[in-house]
């Protein structure tokens, strides 16, 4: 059924691809080479996150170290078709473009829960059923014999205990609901009772008042012309007190405009006499000439040179002349020098290459001691060449220093003649009578300014003196009217006080006639209300009679499904035990290694599954046998569950099912596996030693 899977960045395979075939398909290699990646893969690609929820990790445990992605590819064979199951995926899950499952070339689900849905309904293997009965964990081999609950939960007899569970809870809040029901309902009928006599008691008070604001109709139009004959007179005479305040308020502000007039005429009168006198002072102000060029002039020079720096003082342009001189010498000594230096060489290397004594260009004799004295010459020649050269450094450094030197020199040149005491002396007379002058001619200004207001001044004193005199004459008008008004108020306050006097007394009974009249429509408001609450409260009256009828039918019902439930698990148990024990008599007989075994049954004892062994002599229970005799009934009985719950098992997968197992044992359990191909027909079997080898049909070496 599985014929290959292909891997990418999966765990410990990079890019990988493994075929499987019918038979026992053994992956073999050390601990840690990726035997368990692959049934990993394997499950990875049936059941996508099911799968990796399932078992409690995380997408990103399944990628290789470094990678970003990785990928499964599963290609199976079911019923005459051909399967292929991809799924992409990253660190947070499958990418719905690269998971898909096709059957025939025909891509029939895409994304990762559809293609686990098509995966369950075409193969017809649940998650379940493929954890438990189909991929043998390490290490789980057994479990089917050692856990009491594990087959019940295979045959999701556990259903039943937990659906009990569920029903009682459901019927604890069915009660609850019943109680709070109840309670409410014998609360709203104390509540009608109580709303029904407080409706009738409106309705009599309500009678009561409406007969009274009858009796005080007649009030409401006495005390409506009383309140516009006061409300007018207290207006009049608001009116005129507001008027007499105002015009007490302007007589102050006239009166207080003539202080600040006379006030003011006469401080502008001592800004005449103020003026008079600036304009005595003005003619005897002296007259000073421009001393302002020559003073900022001196003070320019004077400036520049101090800041002449020393060298310049002393600098003597004879010195840059005599070094220019003494660099030219040097120079030239230094070419002539170089010139015989040449010649030397050349004689010393003709010298050199003689034969026999003799010059080798004019044929002369040559003598030892004229050679030696050549060479001598040479020697000194290149010393006077090299103190020369130095010399000629040192000259022309001076020559630069002495020409930026003449340069600063010929910058201050003509600063140097200033005599800087008596230029000082006299900066110190021209600024002692700059300063005169500048005082001069601010005082010039500020007394020029001060006598050109003169005529402004004047205008302003007649503008005073005819302020005073029109507040004067307001003021006479404003004192007329106001004892005007003073007689005006007399006489309106004697008809408000009469006014007044009716007004609060008929107000009185006005105020009772509102107070009534808002009473009732309070006490219409209150039995309109109660009389839709009682109403309402009726209504939700019959409405929870109906609910506690329906919450009584439902607790009843509940209480029939419990007993029910409790006489179905039972039966139900004994129907699946009764399937799994005849395929479970087949499986055995097919991989028995011992004819004294002639059947096996399952059977439920005190809430718990022992497993029976029928021999010759009698029943052996599963936990009297050896260990690779409680190997061969534990495969068995998951053979026949899948069989029973199945249809059939299409393939197992078992993983290191020999580890801590001895050599017999293991034997054994080779055995097991090589006779299980009888009735399950591919096996894949995961193992770090090689005793699968000699039984396997396929082998796949990491």
């Amino acid at each position: 059924m599985i014929r290959r899977i292909e891997l990418l960045n999966f765990k410990a395979h990079g890019k990988a691809s493994f075929k499987f075939g019918d038979g026992v398909n053994f992956i073999y290699g050390p601990n840690g080479s990726g035997k368990t990646s692959i049934m990993e893969a394997i499950s990875v690609a049936l059941f996508g996150s099911q799968w990796v929820r399932k078992v409690g990790g995380k997408w990103a445990d399944y990628l290789r170290r470094g990678a970003t992605s990785g990928e499964v590819k599963l290609y199976m064979s079911h019923m005459g078709s051909e399967i292929l199951i991809v799924r992409k995926f990253g660190e947070n899950g499958t990418t719905p473009s690269g998971t898909y499952m096709s059957i025939n070339g025909s891509i029939i689900a895409r994304g990762d829960a559809d293609v686990t849905a098509a995966v369950i309904n075409k193969l017809g293997i649940g998650i379940e059923e493929y954890r438990n009965l189909l991929y043998i964990r390490q290490g789980e081999l057994r479990r089917v014999l050692q856990e009491a609950a594990y087959i019940d939960k295979i045959l999701r007899l556990d259903e039943f205990d937990k659906l009990d569970e569920l029903l009682r809870e459901l019927l604890n809040e069915l009660r609850a609901k019943r109680e709070r029901v109840g309670g409410k309902w014998e609360e709203l009928e104390r509540r009608r009772q109580l709303l029904a006599t407080k409706t009738e008691s409106l309705r009599q008070r309500l009678a009561e008042l409406e007969k009274k604001l009858g009796e005080l109709a007649g009030v409401k139009e006495k005390y409506l012309e009383a309140e516009r004959r006061y409300l007018k007179l207290k207006e009049q005479y608001v009116s005129l007190a507001k008027e007499r305040e105002g015009l007490e308020k302007k007589f102050e502000e006239l009166a207080q405009a003539a202080i600040e007039a006379e006030r003011d005429l006469e401080l502008l009168e001592k800004e005449i006499e103020e003026i008079k006198r600036a304009s005595e002072e003005l003619k005897g102000l002296p007259q000073i000439g421009d001393v302002e060029r020559e003073y900022y002039e001196l003070r320019q020079l004077i400036s520049i040179a101090e800041k002449i720096p020393p060298e310049a003082r002393s600098y003597d342009p004879v010195r840059l002349e005599e070094a220019r001189r003494r660099l030219e010498e040097a120079t030239k000594r230094l070419a002539e020098v170089n010139t015989r230096l040449e010649l030397i060489r050349d004689v010393v290397r003709l010298a050199s290459r003689a034969e026999g004594g003799v010059c080798p260009i004019c044929g002369s004799p040559l003598r030892p001691e004229a050679v030696k004295r050549h060479e001598l010459e040479l020697a000194g020649l290149e010393r006077e060449v090299k103190r020369l050269e130095d010399l000629v450094q040192q000259l022309r450094a001076e020559v630069r220093k002495y020409e930026s030197l003449d340069k600063m020199y010929q910058a201050y040149k003509d600063y140097l003649k200033i005599d800087l005491t008596s230029a000082k002396r006299k900066l110190a007379e021209l600024e002692e009578l700059y300063r005169k002058k500048t005082e001069t001619e601010r005082r010039r200004s500020y007394l020029t300014a001060l006598v050109e207001r003169e005529r402004d001044v004047a205008e302003r004193i007649k503008e005073v003196r005819r302020r005073l005199e029109e507040n004067e004459k307001r003021l006479k008008e404003v004192s007329s009217r106001l004892s005007q008004i003073d007689r005006e108020v007399e006489e309106v306050k004697s008809s408000l006080e009469e006014a007044e006097a009716l007004y609060q007394q008929l107000r009185v009974k006005h105020d009772e006639y509102l107070a009534t009249e808002a009473l009732v429509r309070e006490l219409k408001a209150q039995l309109k209300d109660a009389e839709s609450e009682l109403e309402s409260v009726k209504t939700e009256i019959e409405k929870m009679r109906g609910e506690i009828e329906k919450l009584d039918k439902a607790l009843a019902t509940g209480k029939n499904i419990r007993n029910t439930l409790g006489e179905i698990k039972p039966l139900a148990r004994q129907i699946l035990l009764r399937a799994i024990n005849e395929e479970l008599n087949y499986v055995f007989l097919k991989l028995r290694h011992k004819e004294s075994f002639k059947s096996a049954q399952l059977v439920e004892l005190n809430g718990r599954y022992v497993a029976r062994i029928s021999t010759p002599t009698g029943y052996i229970e599963h936990n009297l046998l050896s260990l690779g005799e409680q190997n061969l009934l534990a495969l068995s009985i998951r053979v026949a569950l899948a069989r029973a719950l199945l249809g059939g098992a299409p393939f197992m997968m078992l993983d290191e099912p020999t580890e801590h197992l001895d050599e017999e044992h293991r034997r054994r359990i080779v055995e097991l596996v090589r006779d299980l191909t009888s009735v399950v027909p591919t096996i894949v079997v995961t193992s770090h030693l090689g005793e699968f080898e000699e039984v396997a049909d396929v082998v796949i070496q990491l």
